[in-house]
């Protein structure tokens, strides 16, 4: 990325084709509306220079709604922008003096304005001649500014088929592309594109405002910001495996085809006609018909990027396929499909979109020779600086550790997502695991930082929606309101971590409002009660209708972390009411401890305690600071009693597991318990494991954490490469599990800030039954390094810290190296 100085106001103009996705102005839509028929679009883009000699320095800045890719001389330097909010929108910036060259040069781009709303886009409003598509760039080179206009050259792409949203879940859109279409050379610099048209620029118009403005700035989303995190990067992917099976018979060889045998039978029973009733039990056809050929790859791994086909074909050859997360059919049923006819020469696929999985499943159709050239996936992930990783006298944990960072790399894009493979949304709770793990073990904290930002886009209730800058972000889809407070809990960790006031007082409002949203549902008693939206806490069965225990412990701690917050920003009249409602809270919550059953009950309904328990509720009242000292021990007992927890995840048989996403019964149905609520505890599902981990850490059982961490190996049998959505079902792929990550460096190794901003760290190792242990955490100077074998203990770094030995004593040490007694 470029650190050129730009001037306040664009160069560059809003350019598109002169026909936009818009139609007019109606007495419903006084701006104008989307053009349903227009959705789906893409332009190319061409603009040549001429140079006397290669630049000293050279930088290029653009943006576009709703995608673009920049192709330099004909290498692609990058895509983008961001994902956003409908009135906010972010340029990229790229030093380009390394591609451009004495002579004639070309800089291209490929705009796509999509129109439906997808997990990472949302529609903006528009105003008459923006919200239809559009790009504005500008080119810097040796500080002489050219800005797109109409000078540059543009031809609407017909090479791609108008791919809509498969469904409601099943939004990752399709990509068909006929390259016979599509000219191979367009983005170098001999093109000829003496037959395409001048750019269309578009003025800015308003019924209220000025109108003519033609540079970024005005409606509808004010002057474009810069890129707050780096650019996605990783690497280049290729498969350990794969088999290709031609027309005529097949010799079924079982042990060849593994598990890729159902979605094979599925495929090639739709080939030959076979009803598709049960395609995870189908028999293999015994035949392929002529002229097709089935290649199955596996990347022995979940990878998550851009896959890459080169292909040596004749005109015409058809390759169709898809990236799985698993091979079964359902997998199938929930993954994009990505289509490509080749032109004869210069076969290359790229595709556009963000691919997660490991299995490829590629049918061609060819009645002459071909030849796949290559075959990969070029990943695309926020990038991790990595501090030294956990390693332990124990290999199952270190395993767990590796791939937890793993899992978490996956699900961290241009934000914090739910799952590279399945749905790729930036789901407002799920990332309070994301962005612990990266605080702990990643030096790279950009994107740490920006989530909270970015997910801060409240209703107009003020309550924030279940994602951000996606399709579930609008108002006609409800909302998820624990994830609000799992929110502020992030703008609590990142002032701990960073100690940015800054950002933490521009987030202060929509924290304060999202605890008022909860007041207006609170009862006489203080807690909450039957509020609006889908109370999910966890997919387990944690019984939630009237006043939910859970939900109230986490408010609880939500008002606890805004009083401190307020403290912090020196704001005592907020603090004073955040305080105030936590204890009001505090005090009610007595209503959910049954003496007899020695726990805290999950709900109250109609002023009668329900019959269920859960760690939910025993964690979430710990962290919240709730749990009366006299109780302390009971809960610590219920949380460690670890052969009364079960757990049932309604994901079992949904996602790509069995039945498909959408099939099924609706997975937030919480049926009455079925269990012997008097012996058995509903246990958390991988998500929930932080806030029991955090409880037991209070309640002085850290030793414990280690044996607790290894319930992951279990996750490991399903998917040794990255760690499922719940112990039972879902995603193959899912960031919020991924908390061993953080839990092994905070926890075990014990590394934490004791200030914030880490001007001073605490370190109070608790390696349990391990007698060996190390690793590093994160901080703003450079990394802690921390060493315990046995009693000894050696620790290196770069700030002050106390450490804190087993037994409770502290000592105070300077930044460097101490060796130490545990």
């Amino acid at each position: 990325m470029s650190s050129t100085t730009w001037p306040e106001t664009w160069t560059g103009r809003w350019i598109w084709s002169d026909r936009p996705a818009l139609a007019g102005p109606s007495a419903e839509h006084p701006y104008g509306a989307p053009a349903p028929e227009r959705f789906d679009t893409r332009v190319l883009l061409r603009r040549a220079l001429r140079l006397d000699g290669a630049p000293r320095s050279a930088s290029l800045r653009i943006t576009a709604d709703s995608d673009y890719r920049l192709f330099v001389n004909g290498r692609e330097l990058g895509s983008g922008p961001i994902r956003h909010s409908p009135r906010r929108i972010e340029y990229d910036e790229y030093a380009i003096e390394d591609a451009l060259v004495a002579g004639l040069n070309v800089v291209a781009v490929l705009a796509r304005f999509r129109g439906f709303p997808s997990p990472w886009w949302e529609p903006s409003p528009t105003s008459f001649t923006l919200g239809g598509g559009c790009v504005a760039a500008e080119i810097s080179i040796d500080g002489d500014i050219v800005g797109t206009d109409a000078s540059w050259r543009i031809r609407e792409a017909e090479a791609w088929t108008p791919a809509p949203p498969a469904g409601f879940l099943v939004t990752q859109p399709d990509e068909l592309l006929d390259a016979r279409l599509l000219d191979a050379d367009w983005t170098h610099p001999d093109y000829d594109d003496s037959d395409w048209q001048p750019a269309t620029v578009l003025h800015e118009h308003s019924i209220v405002g000025p109108s003519g403005r033609t540079t970024p700035g005005g409606e509808p989303w004010g002057a474009p910001g810069p890129r707050p995190v780096p650019a996605l990067t990783g690497e280049r992917r290729s498969p350990v495996a794969g088999l290709i099976l031609s027309g005529g018979e097949v010799a079924w060889d079982g042990a060849a085809l593994g598990p890729a045998r159902a979605v094979l039978s599925g495929l090639l029973a739709s080939w030959t006609g076979a009803a598709d009733e049960a395609s995870d039990d189908l028999e293999l056809p015994a035949q392929v018909p002529a002229g097709r050929h089935l290649l199955v790859v596996d990347f022995g791994a979940i990878v998550s990027g851009r896959l890459e086909l080169r292909l040596d074909a004749t005109v015409g050859t058809t390759a169709v396929g898809s990236l799985l997360e698993a091979p079964t059919s359902a997998a199938l049923d929930s993954a994009a499909v990505l289509g490509y006819v080749c032109r004869g020469s210069d076969d290359r696929f790229v595709s556009s979109e963000r691919l997660g999985g490991r299995w490829l499943v590629l049918l061609v159709e060819s009645e002459t020779a071909w030849r796949l050239d290559d075959i990969a996936v070029l990943e695309r992930m926020r990038p991790r600086e990595a501090v030294e990783p956990f390693r332990s006298d124990d290999g199952r944990l270190d395993r767990i550790y590796d791939v937890a960072l793993r899992t978490v790399d996956l699900s961290s894009h241009d934000a914090y997502v739910d799952c590279p493979t399945r749905e790729q949304r930036a789901w407002t709770g799920d990332s309070v695991v994301h962005q612990s793990v990266d605080f702990a073990a990643n030096l790279d904290w950009s994107l740490p930082r920006w989530s909270p930002q970015l997910l801060a886009q409240p209703r107009t209730d003020g309550i924030l929606p279940m994602v951000a800058a996606g399709d579930f972000a609008t108002p006609a889809v409800p909302t998820i309101p624990d994830w609000s407070l799992h929110w502020i809990r992030q703008v609590h960790r990142l002032h701990e971590y960073t100690g940015d006031l800054e950002v933490v007082a521009s987030l202060m409002p929509v924290a304060e409002n999202v605890l008022r949203w909860f007041d207006r549902h609170r009862g006489g008693d203080g807690l909450v009660s039957d509020v609006p939206g889908w109370v999910l806490i966890d997919w387990s069965p944690v019984q939630v209708e009237g006043r939910s225990a859970a939900l109230n412990a986490l408010l609880a701690r939500a008002f606890r972390d805004v009083a401190e917050l307020s403290d912090a920003l020196g704001d005592a009249g907020r603090a004073a009411w955040a305080r105030d409602r936590h204890a009001a809270i505090g005090a009610a919550f007595e209503v959910f401890w049954d003496e007899g059953r020695g726990a805290y009950r999950d709900t109250v309904i109609d002023g009668t305690r329900g019959r269920s328990v859960s760690e939910h509720t025993a964690a979430a009242a710990v962290c919240a600071g709730i749990v009366p000292a006299h109780r302390t021990a009971a809960v610590r007992r219920l949380l460690l009693d670890r052969s009364a927890v079960f757990t049932r995840s309604p994901l079992a048989d949904h996602g790509a597991d069995a039945l498909g996403p959408v099939a099924g019964t609706p997975v937030s149905v919480r049926d009455a318990p079925d269990w012997d609520t008097e012996r058995l505890t509903v246990g958390a599902q991988p998500f929930f494991r932080p806030l029991v981990h955090e409880a037991l850490d209070l309640l002085g059982a850290t030793d414990r954490l280690p044996d607790l961490l290894l319930d992951w190996d279990a996750l490991l049998a399903d998917g040794p490469t990255a760690f499922r959505e719940c112990w039972e079902g879902g995603s193959y792929c899912h960031g919020w599990s991924g908390t061993p990550a953080r839990d092994l460096i905070v926890f075990t190794l014990g590394i934490r800030p004791a200030e914030p901003g880490c001007t001073r760290m605490r370190i109070a190792p608790r390696p349990g039954g391990l007698t060996r242990v190390s690793g590093a955490a994160a901080t703003p100077f450079g990394p802690v390094r921390v060493a315990v074998e046995g009693d000894r203990v050696e620790i290196d770094s770069p700030v002050p810290f106390t450490f804190v030995d087993r037994d409770g004593r502290e000592s105070a040490h300077p930044a460097g190296a101490v060796t130490t007694r545990l």
